[in-house]
């Protein structure tokens, strides 16, 4: 009928169909096609009604998920990563109300036998819509048309089994499906790009959670991990909790599920990690992952920032890894400090942008820039500053609403809101460098959300050639704490003596806090120290390094996430 959104949905249903016949092999290719043509449509997606979108949406994921479970299943790795790719990018340009592609729509190959199989599908389903013709005008060929029909199937049925066994069999010859060079280029490029990476994909499915993992020349693997969605959500949901309290009595309970998220998402991988020489963790997250700071997952010793420098990515494809920070990249410094109504003055912005943002006649800054701070800084001030700078950093309040992009803002200096929608019109965005969130609020969802919300606030600052790299937060943090924080990231990509890259910026800065300031320490004291009085919400520890940290407790060091370019 040339109506593609039901051919689809169709040929998703097919899939379906022959998934519970437990034939995987005609599923994948059906469900491949629906794929395919769900890339070809996704430009439309704005123009259909709200309630179509949000149909669309949710019918659109489930055959991207139901496509790279049976892909796992079956081994066919590189084939599966593929599909989780256009999954992410397709979620993302849905929450986002993006429809903007200017590039020709990512397409799913098919093997040849995959080909044969629709090949055969369409003439056979070509003769049945003949026959109907013939039916409804009573023509005297039906008996005849209906014989041949009934053939045709029969020979449809055998030649299907034919081509379910041949794949079978090339899969049981380790063939083309687990040739790495079909990973996509992004996966390939963030492996070979930093020395000693793992780029990791937790798939998390209703009954199960996959791990998908490519390592150093071309080595790929899944692991099956027996923990289904709302087990997973609680745990993560119990793990927020309990890093929103920053309490010595906190610690062994926050440990303790830190050690079971721990168990699910880096254990299965140990041996792989050890056997490659992994120093660097790169996660592609899904769903309730996604809110999970990956830095203080612990494995009874350590914390996962201890041993590794972490980093995230919306997906692999949508990466841009060109380019190192410059020690003399521009810094557009904006903050808020003032108390605005329903949210708390931060009183220690103006001394992080001081420390930070080097301006004429200053020596307390790092990098050279501008700052701009209360009814300073607003949405004009924002605009004008942009083309004279290539780092971003704000430091204000914001709010993340799960599900709801259109109700997300960070919150300006005269009080007015930055909508989502208003941030992905700032046209002199292009080509920056960073984008440092420093004290923003993403509100945390029940165990059944997906955590989109913080995938599209760091989408509207990465695609489209953009900003390379979004440092933000996972919930609201201290002022204290994320101010010291802030200038140690800072002073470690200025270090012209020891280049190090962002994620290394970043993993230094952490362990700054969490050690006590050891680093800072045995560097000279490269940034100034800060003073605060220990409270409630403060911890005094002895750590395993010989130095009291006020800060140990991961609510003041865990929440920072690197999205986009790590390097």
């Amino acid at each position: 009928t040339g109506n593609r959104v039901t051919e689809r949905i169709a040929l998703s249903n097919l899939g379906d169909l022959l998934a519970l016949q437990n034939q995987p092999e005609q599923a994948i290719a059906f469900y491949k096609q629906s794929v395919n043509l769900t890339e070809k449509i996704r430009q439309q997606l704005l123009a259909l009604p709200v309630e179509q979108q949000k149909s669309y949406t949710e019918t659109v994921a489930d055959t991207y998920r139901r496509l790279a479970e049976l892909l796992l299943a079956q081994g066919r790795i590189p084939e599966a990563q593929q599909v989780l790719e256009l999954l992410k990018v397709e979620e993302l340009r849905e929450f986002t109300r993006d429809a903007s592609n200017p590039e020709a729509p990512e397409q799913l190959a098919l093997i040849p036998a995959e080909a044969e199989i629709l090949a055969e599908y369409d003439s056979l389903t070509a003769f049945g819509r003949w026959v109907e013709d013939c039916d409804a005008q009573n023509c005297p060929q039906l008996d005849e048309l209906n014989a041949k029909r009934r053939r045709l199937i029969s020979e449809y049925n055998s030649k299907m089994q034919e081509i379910s066994a041949d794949i079978r069999a090339r899969l049981a010859a380790d063939d083309a499906f687990l040739d790495p060079r079909n990973l996509s280029t992004g996966a390939r490029e963030i492996v070979e790009a930093t020395p000693g990476t793992m780029l990791i994909y937790p798939f998390v499915l209703e009954d199960k959670l996959w791990l998908i993992w490519a390592a150093p020349n071309g080595i790929v693997g899944s692991i099956e991990v027996p923990v289904d969605r709302t087990t997973l959500g609680e745990t993560v949901l119990r793990f927020g909790e309990l890093l929103r309290i920053p309490s010595s009595a906190t610690i062994a309970p926050l440990q303790e599920t830190a050690q079971q998220l721990h168990e699910w998402l880096i254990q299965p991988l140990e041996a792989e990690i050890a056997a490659n020489g992994i120093t660097n963790l790169t996660f592609a997250l899904d769903r309730v992952t996604r809110y999970i700071p990956m830095a203080a997952l612990h494995d009874g010793e350590q914390y996962l920032i201890e041993q590794f420098t972490l980093s995230t990515i919306l997906s692999a494809d949508e990466t841009d890894l060109q380019g190192r920070i410059n020690a003399d990249a521009p810094v557009l410094g904006l903050g808020l400090s003032e108390a605005k109504p329903n949210f708390n003055a931060l009183p220690n912005v103006p001394i992080e942008l001081d420390r930070i943002v080097l301006e004429e006649d200053d020596d307390l800054g790092i990098f050279p820039g501008s700052q701009f701070l209360n009814q300073d800084f607003t949405l004009s001030v924002l605009e004008r500053g942009l083309s004279r700078h290539s780092i971003l950093h704000v430091a204000t309040h914001g709010e993340f609403v799960p599900g709801r992009a259109d109700q997300s803002y960070l919150l300006l200096g005269d009080g007015n809101q930055l909508s989502v929608s208003q941030i992905n019109t700032l046209a002199d965005l292009y080509n920056y460098d960073m984008v440092v969130l420093s004290a923003c609020e993403t509100a945390l969802g029940g165990p059944d959300q997906d955590g989109i919300e913080i995938a599209g606030l760091a989408y509207h600052f990465l695609t489209a050639n953009r900003a390379d790299t979004v440092l933000a937060s996972l919930w609201k943090v201290d002022d204290a704490s994320t101010s010291q924080l802030m200038q140690d990231f800072y002073a470690g990509l200025a270090d012209a003596n020891l280049p190090i890259s962002r994620a290394e910026a970043l993993q230094a800065a952490q362990l700054s806090l969490l050690r006590g300031g050891l680093e800072r320490i045995q560097n000279g004291d490269r940034s100034p120290t800060r003073e605060s009085t220990p409270n409630d919400a403060t911890i005094q520890v002895q750590s395993s390094y010989g130095t009291a940290s006020q800060y140990a407790h991961p609510y003041y060091w865990a929440p920072f996430i690197l999205i986009g370019n790590s390097r």
